[in-house]
């Protein structure tokens, strides 16, 4: 086992009692039996409480035989090695660090990738405001998250993920990352590992810890504060530990840093003049703007390929100081009138900001010698804040689908006298508006999720070497998302379309119906605000909710069956059943179509639906010693695990594990594993509702910049419609997606092969290096909408399994492409990871180092099994980078720690399938950043701490595929100041 952190290397600091004595322990008693009284809840007993350390590594608190549960498995070893790479994050030593919650530590371990957080979910996720686990980078459904060794209900209908924002802070202990399939161990989405939270229990005392933080430019502020209280009651035999914490986070957008205001992007280069030829495929412009996405009244003219814009009574051409393509969603690079215009991501988050509350009761009572109840409540809220767009529309069909974007007629009495001259000099009697509508309220979209967790447990001996335990629990999420100031379609259509009364001369709306019913006129050149009657009539709230509830309960065994010579046969079965059940219910006015939140269809759902799944597990662990103090055979043991699951519509699945642990002498460990893993597909893979919506630009592979980047691609095109190069275009392409009732489960397999050295010339010196490879069938995904185009031309022929969700009308322009669930490829992905911890004294104090790195070999996914062209590479990307590294430097004395944290992120390329001429920059440079803190300590029970996260203010590095954060992989805030108090009573 790994250690990330070093609480427990100096031993134990007194505890709370101990500094003041015990004078004040019956009252405490009596406080904390009342607060048991309410206490719920369950600890499922399947991960202990963590000890002090020896002289060579961590440990794990043993129970009354002394051995301990280390994730991975459920055996209880004396043993603290496990055949399985197990990494150990301690969280009070993240959260001196500024570290907020859970995710904010975890996205330091070099295993995981971002997966989904504040940093990486968009203005219209579904997904904002929790916090889902990535490992390996597989995806954050591969990744299982547990609470003290128990599954957990997931964070949202759509998957199955644990939000860990729902964990109280002030109530983690550490954290465990195991690489490999587990899911013998834990059941199905254990296939790439799993990531186990363990939680304070038998806490005894009181304390309050704040912090307060801001970044050198004065936003992205935060504030958390936690409370833990606990104790021990009726003679000892009852325990409970009470935790809660407050997070406020604020958001940061885009246009809150100079260097991402001005939108960077990647666009064709008109030079290019074919693959090979040394030109640059496509050249990155730091000025890119969109002319129809103007912050005020745009008109296009097609007569001189020109955009007029209307603003503050002057009529003035919108011209670009660098034209990249022509036509009406023509780009440019640089604006003649900066002022009517933005960078069309000018609100997108770069972090977003959250208030979450959550809470959390651990309580154990004695029943008897022979028995102990346990339970647990968990509660936890979260509402996401920065998710700000404006309406925006252009003559496309996606806007007020079917109507599009809004029409001026010659006839319109709000039409400025300049604007129908410009017409009538063309010969025109419309124009189509293309704007941002800045004037209106803003949408700034609202969701609510909540999390509880209920639970309880008996457990006890049967005799003295076996132990039991039955469990029962019940979890339930629920997400209630709020849309506001989305136009009706059909009222928005009616005021819009305005004419002159023929009796007062007054604007008035142009059909009599809409007049009748009180159609409110609307003026499509102004700027000034909307009225009272305007947004009563015009504008609407879209609300959405769906919910996920989870049932767990079964029986465990686990001890000693009978001893051999080298020891002690260990083993651990049980049995259990899961069943979960979710819905989904959209607004009534999305239903019917009337009101389509452009740009947030994601949030809220478009469809009813809702679904189940149910699964009855029974699973058996062996650990089996079978040579010990012999030569070269100090220690040799292996270990087996089985799971039959039986899914009540997918059938039944098998999965095992197979490893082994030896210690030829003292020092030197070697283990692996071998594993057998499935992932079942989710509700919201099943059962999804499939969805038909419209998007506007897209990078078809058979655009002229694209058409020869593949030596297939010109005569696939070809064949599928496009025989000549197209030019670029912003037609309107209808995209299909959703759920797929027919999936099959994942299949993964997967093994790892390592050794631990602790050298006895150095005893506070351990390293740890595994290799570790996972392979992954039937991969259960959904192909972006682009790369289902590139695999439709890319493949030797047209005849394969990608064309036939593709269609080109009778110009050779995309029409319609499905995106729904499928399985249709294959994953593999294998790395070496490297644990170093080390220890001396120095001085008064001591001295830690803990590091911790992952080099990624390669990780690429094959579309189509067998098809090497099918093949995506991502090892070496800037997703995916070669090596990361977090060391964690700390030196303590009685009063003070001090703690600088360094993360590492290699070079790495934007894309490495391409060739070194597809981008004028196709390199990401090694990324370095540093936290540092520095804590005082008092008699009194007061702690005291100032640090500095990205001391550096290191900057995300400029490309367009990573100036914005890189999907949370490059911190986008810059220096943060922080300051810490904690107080103990």
């Amino acid at each position: 086992m790994h250690r990330l952190g070093t609480r427990g290397c100096d031993g134990p600091r007194p505890s709370v009692q101990s500094r003041r004595g015990k004078g004040m322990r019956t009252s405490k008693q009596l406080l904390l039996a009342g607060l048991a009284s309410s206490a719920l809840t369950v600890s499922t007993g399947h991960a202990q409480e963590l000890a002090q350390s020896s002289a060579t590594s961590p440990t794990v608190a043993p129970d009354d035989t002394g051995a301990i549960v280390v994730t991975g498995s459920r055996i209880p070893r004396r043993e603290l090695e496990s055949a399985m790479p197990v990494t150990v994050m301690d969280f009070d030593e993240m959260a001196k660090l500024g570290r907020l919650n859970a995710y904010d530590a975890l996205r330091l371990v070099p295993a995981l990738s971002p997966g989904t957080g504040a940093y990486t979910s968009g203005r219209s996720d579904s997904q904002a405001g929790a916090a889902y686990l990535n490992l390996r980078n597989l995806g954050a459904n591969r990744t299982l998250v547990l609470i003290d060794g128990q599954r957990q209900v997931s964070g949202t209908v759509t998957a199955s993920q644990v939000d860990i924002n729902m964990i109280p802070a002030g109530m983690i202990d550490r954290m465990e990352v195991v690489t490999g399939g587990a899911a013998a161990i834990y059941g199905a989405d254990a296939v790439t590992g799993a990531v186990n939270i363990i939680t304070k229990k038998d806490f005894q005392g009181f304390r309050i810890t704040a912090q307060q933080g801001i970044s050198q430019r004065g936003d992205a502020p935060e504030t958390n504060i936690s409370l833990l209280a606990g104790g021990k009651f009726a003679d000892d035999r009852g325990s409970v530990t009470i935790g809660a914490t407050y997070l406020k986070t604020g958001a940061l957008l885009q246009s809150d840093r100079a260097f991402s205001r001005n939108h960077l992007s990647f666009w064709p280069n008109p030079a290019n003049t074919g693959p090979r030829d040394g030109i640059p495929d496509n050249l990155s412009y730091n000025e890119f703007y969109l002319p129809y996405n103007s912050d005020v009244p745009a008109l296009y003219i097609p007569n001189n390929d020109t955009f007029y814009t209307y603003f503050q009574g002057q009529l003035q051409p919108l011209l670009g100081k660098e034209k990249l393509s022509t036509g009406e969603f023509a780009r440019v690079n640089g604006i003649n009138n900066p002022d009517v215009i933005r960078s069309y991501q000018y609100y997108y988050p770069m972090r977003l900001g959250q208030r979450t509350i959550a809470g959390m009761a651990n309580f154990s009572y004695d029943l008897a010698d022979w028995v102990k109840f346990g339970a647990r409540f968990s509660y936890g809220r979260t509402q996401p804040s920065g998710q700000i767009s404006l309406y925006r529309e252009d003559s496309r069909t996606l806007f007020a689908a079917p109507f599009g974007g809004a029409v001026a007629r010659i006839d319109n009495p709000y039409m400025p006298e300049s604007v129908r001259t410009l017409l009538t000099g063309f010969g025109l009697t419309r124009a189509n508006i293309s704007r941002y509508y800045e004037n209106w309220p803003k949408i700034e979209v609202r969701e609510d999720r909540q999390t509880l967790t209920t639970s309880q447990n008996l457990g006890g001996k049967i005799s003295n070497s076996v132990s039991w335990q039955v469990y029962y629990q019940y979890g339930r999420t629920t997400q209630d998302m709020t849309v506001p100031n989305i136009p009706r379609t059909s009222r928005w259509v009616a005021a819009r379309d305005v004419i002159a009364d023929p009796v007062t001369g007054q604007p008035v709306c142009r059909d009599t119906a809409a007049r009748a019913a009180g159609c409110v006129p609307y003026n499509l050149f102004t700027s000034d605000p909307m009225t009272q009657a305007q947004q009563d009539y015009i504008l609407t709230t879209v609300r959405g909710r769906s919910e996920i509830s989870q049932n767990l309960f079964g029986a465990d065994l686990n001890g000693t069956l009978f001893q051999l010579p080298a020891g002690d046969v260990s083993f651990a079965a049980g049995v259990g059943r899961r069943t979960e059940s979710a819905t989904m219910t959209g607004d009534p006015q999305t239903l019917s179509g009337d009101a389509r939140p452009g740009g947030f269809e994601g949030v809220v759902p478009s469809t009813n639906a809702q679904g189940s799944l149910g699964v009855t597990e029974a699973y058996g662990e062996l650990v089996v010693p079978i040579l010990r103090d012999r030569p070269f055979f100090r220690r040799l043991e292996v270990e087996g695990a089985y799971r039959y699951s039986d899914y009540r519509d997918l059938g039944d699945t098998h999965t095992w594990k197979a490893g082994a642990m030896w210690e030829p002498v003292e020092g030197l460990t070697i283990r692996g594993t071998r594993s057998r893993s499935v992932r079942v597909p989710n509700f919201g893979e099943l059962f999804a509702p499939v969805n038909t919506g419209i998007t506007g630009s897209i990078s078809d592979p058979c655009l002229f910049v694209n058409y020869n980047a593949t030596p297939t691609r010109a005569a696939n095109c070809a064949a599928s419609g496009a025989p000549t190069p197209l030019a670029n275009y912003s037609d309107n392409v209808i995209v299909q997606s959703g759920g797929n009732p027919d999936l099959r489960p994942e299949v993964s397999n997967s093994y790892t092969f390592g050794t631990i050295i602790q050298p006895r010339f150095a005893r506070d010196l351990s390293i740890t290096v595994d290799y570790w490879n996972i392979e992954i069938k039937d991969v259960i995904t959904t192909f972006p909408l682009l790369q289902m185009l590139n695999y439709c031309v890319d493949l030797p022929t047209t005849d394969n399994p990608f064309c036939p969700y593709v269609q080109r009308g009778p110009d050779g322009k995309v029409t319609f492409v499905s995106t729904q669930n499928v399985n249709a490829a294959s994953l593999s992905v294998e790395g070496v990871d490297i644990g170093v911890n080390y220890r001396l004294p120095l001085g008064s104090g001591r001295l830690n180092f803990a590091f911790n790195g992952s080099y990624l070999i390669q990780r690429r996914i094959e579309a189509v099994p067998g098809e090497p062209a099918s093949i995506i590479k991502y090892a070496g990307g800037y997703s995916d980078p070669r090596f990361r590294g977090y060391l964690l430097t700390s030196f303590d004395t009685e009063r003070y720690t001090v703690s600088l944290g360094t993360q590492f992120i290699s070079a790495a390329k934007v894309d490495p399938n391409v060739s070194e001429e597809f981008y004028d920059d196709n390199d990401i440079p090694a990324m370095v950043y540093n936290d540092v803190q520095v804590t005082r300590r008092f008699d009194n029970g007061l702690e005291i701490g100032l640090g500095i996260k990205n001391l550096l203010d290191t900057k995300p590095p400029y490309n367009p595929a990573t100036l914005y954060g890189g999907g949370g992989r490059y911190d986008p805030i810059g220096r943060t100041f922080f300051a810490r108090a904690g107080l103990n009573f």
